[in-house]
């Protein structure tokens, strides 16, 4: 759904979060059980992830998950957690080439689709013991061109709904010869929300990215916005001095050929994709209540993107723009003085993220009212 900046404000709130939703400790917690586990995260692209590997562990939303390579080719994903007595199948985060996970505490074994398939001393168990009783714990696990989300969550909707207005958008900018060109990851002093805000903020490029972001997505007179449940979009027409410079995928619609998507996306991750096949997400882990990891990767087919040492010095160059001004903001929020400012059109796509991870702390409130500590109430009161 395409809205007009002009519309847009009456519909959104005027303020944004008040500065303790960024500086309180507490909430860091209550964030992960109630926003993290319980919609879609990106873990990564398969081919990458996996790398001929038949088991990755990966931390997840302080969560340490196993993403098994099967027999059957299939991938799937399981909590890194043996059912007998909690022991990790596998304690430090990597890959490994197992044909079966053993535990490393009774040496319970199961296969990689997730079945208890050995038990040692079996019959020193209950005699109603039955293996089928303890299978692995899944955790979802889809894809959407080869990337792979994870969810904790039975509620959330499917990947691809989730997504929104992304694979119709972006489809064509994937080929057989895409490939990972550049990852890197940034530790980043603010808190989460604080680097999704700045990423979803179009009100400041013209300001902060004069040098770096202004020269691909020209005059402000020219974005658009659209919104979906879960995802929202500035499309900018590239500028001319950006297309005299650039090859352009042959496959993509007009549209496509001629503008710069950048979507955000609920509740920690931006995607990035211009005409010349270039596509770089970027996602922001919470590490401490201001501390995240921006996790960076950028994919694209090596004949028509920018040399990788070009495509460095680019999003170099931005990003560390991006983290001195969202370390500023962090020290602004915990200064005391700050009192929620005033929205402008060109900071709706923030606003939009604000109310999905209001209504998630909201509902999370009303789970674990009766065990929620004083401080997190007094944070989510209306």
């Amino acid at each position: 759904m395409v809205i007009s900046l002009s519309n847009i404000s009456s519909q959104k709130k005027s303020t944004f979060f008040a500065a303790p939703l960024y500086t309180s400790a507490a909430l860091l917690t209550f964030e992960q059980q109630h926003i993290f586990r319980q919609t879609w995260l990106y873990i990564g692209r398969a081919k990458e992830l996996m790398q001929s590997a038949t088991v990755r562990a990966i931390e997840v939303a302080g969560t340490s998950v196993l993403i098994t390579h099967g027999k059957d080719g299939n991938l799937r994903a399981f909590h890194n957690v043996c059912p007998h007595r909690a022991a990790l199948f596998c304690s430090e985060a990597g890959l490994y080439q197992l044909k079966h996970l053993i535990c490393p505490y009774h040496a319970w074994t199961y296969s990689l689709e997730g079945d208890l398939v050995g038990v040692p001393r079996e019959e020193r168990f209950a005699s109603e013991f039955c293996r089928s009783d303890y299978p692995l714990t899944p955790v979802r696990l889809e894809q959407w061109q080869d990337f792979m989300f994870l969810c904790f969550s039975d509620a959330a909707p499917p990947l691809i709904e989730f997504l929104g207005s992304i694979p119709a958008a972006l489809n064509e900018h994937f080929t057989p010869q895409t490939t990972l060109l550049l990852q890197k990851q940034y530790s980043v002093q603010c808190n989460w929300k604080v680097y999704h805000d700045n990423t979803l903020c179009d009100y400041h490029v013209a300001v902060a990215h004069r040098t770096t972001l202004d020269v691909v997505q020209g005059p402000v007179s020219r974005y658009q916005h659209e919104f979906d449940a879960f995802v929202n979009l500035l499309y900018t027409p590239t500028t001319k001095d950006w297309r005299s410079q650039n090859s352009v995928l042959a496959e993509l619609n007009d549209r496509s050929r001629e503008g710069f998507f950048t979507f955000g996306i609920f509740p920690n991750l931006h995607l990035l994709a211009l005409p010349n096949g270039v596509i770089a997400w970027l996602r922001i882990d919470p590490v401490s209540v201001d501390q995240s990891l921006l996790n960076l990767e950028i994919y694209g087919v090596l004949e028509l993107s920018p040399s990788i040492d070009q495509l460095s010095q680019d999003f170099e160059s931005f990003t560390a723009e991006d983290m001195a001004i969202t370390e500023s903001v962090q020290r602004g929020y915990s200064s005391g003085a700050y009192h929620s400012g005033p929205v402008n059109q060109l900071e709706d796509r923030i606003v939009h993220q604000q109310q999905i991870i209001w209504h998630y702390l909201q509902a999370g409130l009303q789970r674990a009212r009766s065990s929620v500590s004083s401080e997190i109430a007094a944070l989510l009161s209306d």
